[in-house]
């Protein structure tokens, strides 16, 4: 009876510590992942939109990285750059005076609230309203943010510094961003966003122009001319679109863009990637839709890029830009002949530029 129940608890104590072996190798990491885990956490960075002043005076889509902090904090380095620069992109140029200091950030639902110092009212008269289209663009690049309002000192900014021109609260979007007009009249005015590609050292990057026009057309034809515009083109602005191309019909339903263009859509039997980008990214910042589908009228979805696509520019090949230009350098050499421009219009709109160029950085 004694050796019976001496078997039974070591069988007992066996099973026990089996069960206390297995739950440490199930439960207790090896010591491979917590170093992968680790090194997960280490590299985990989050792409950051900002939009900073080019050369050519655009306010510019570009991108750097960050490590990944809560929404607040993101806030605040977006605008540490948009006051400060970064050495990542250092071609670019903030819009808000260096002396500038953020008093306080604060973030309610899909509104975020700043509060700067009078500094910030020491803007340059010819870039005061960029600035405001750099803040109010780079924030609602955030998931879920699309107002702002803007104090100073706790007081209301309503107004430009120096113009005096008021401000429509909330500001979001609509405002506009490198605004062109070319209206008529002060009735049925219409804006539409248009995202261009640039080039800067091999480097490509967006450059949105909200068109403000009485044209009484559907945002997506007023998108595909623009982007073949020549006039565009001189301006450094490229659409990638050669004039022949032509968009034979468009379906939007539901969260959907659906194109079907003809056959000169394509080059080298592909649709380049630049092509798909200037229209997708237009297309999402005018339509409430998440997803545009390419078409041709022999072939049927060519291919599909969606609003959370990471649209990489560094993707497009030397190749692709090269083609591009030779492409459109052959529309401008032939809008040249037929344009009659005046010396006086020329030396006119060279010594407006020339000076704002001169006073760009001069806080």
């Amino acid at each position: 009876m004694i050796m019976i129940k001496k078997y039974a608890l070591n069988k007992i104590a066996v099973a026990t510590l089996c069960l206390i072996l297995l739950g440490m190798f199930y439960f207790i990491p090896t010591s491979a992942n917590i170093e992968t885990n680790v090194e997960e956490n280490k590299n985990k960075t989050k792409e950051n939109v900002v939009y900073l002043l080019d050369e050519d005076n655009y306010v510019s889509r570009v991108t750097t990285f960050y490590d990944e902090k809560d929404i607040t904090e993101d806030i605040k380095k977006k605008l540490d750059i948009l006051i400060n620069g970064n050495e990542d992109i250092n071609e670019f140029y903030p819009l808000i005076p260096k002396t500038t200091k953020i008093n306080s950030v604060k973030v309610d639902k899909d509104s975020v609230y700043i509060d700067f110092n009078k500094d910030i009212l020491k803007v340059n008269k010819y870039l005061e309203e960029s600035m405001i289209e750099s803040i109010v663009y780079t924030l609602t690049e955030i998931n879920g943010i699309e107002k702002i309002y803007i104090t100073i000192d706790q007081e209301k900014l309503t107004k430009l510094p120096n113009s005096n021109k008021g401000l429509p609260y909330p500001l979001t979007r609509n405002i506009g961003i490198n605004k062109e007009y070319n209206i008529t009249s002060f009735d049925n005015i219409d804006k539409t966003t248009v995202f261009f590609l640039k080039e800067n050292n091999d480097e490509s990057y967006f450059v949105p122009v909200t068109k403000i026009s009485n044209v009484e057309a559907e945002k997506i034809d007023i998108i595909i001319e623009e982007l073949k515009s020549s006039v565009n083109a001189q301006n450094n602005l490229n659409g990638y679109i050669t004039d022949n191309v032509e968009l034979v019909s468009f379906n939007k339903t539901d969260d959907k863009m659906d194109l079907v263009f003809n056959s000169y859509i394509f080059t080298d039997n592909k649709i380049l990637e630049s092509v798909e980008y200037v229209i997708s990214k237009s297309i999402f910042e005018n339509y409430d839709v998440n997803e545009v589908t390419f078409s041709s009228e022999d072939k049927e979805n060519i291919d599909t890029i969606k609003k959370g696509d990471n649209m990489n520019l560094n993707s497009i090949s030397n190749n692709e830009i090269i083609n591009n230009k030779n492409s459109k350098n052959n529309q401008n050499n032939k809008q040249e002949e037929n344009n009659n421009i005046t010396p006086e219009n020329t030396e006119e709109n060279n010594t407006t530029n020339e000076d704002t160029i001169t006073n760009k950085y001069n806080y």
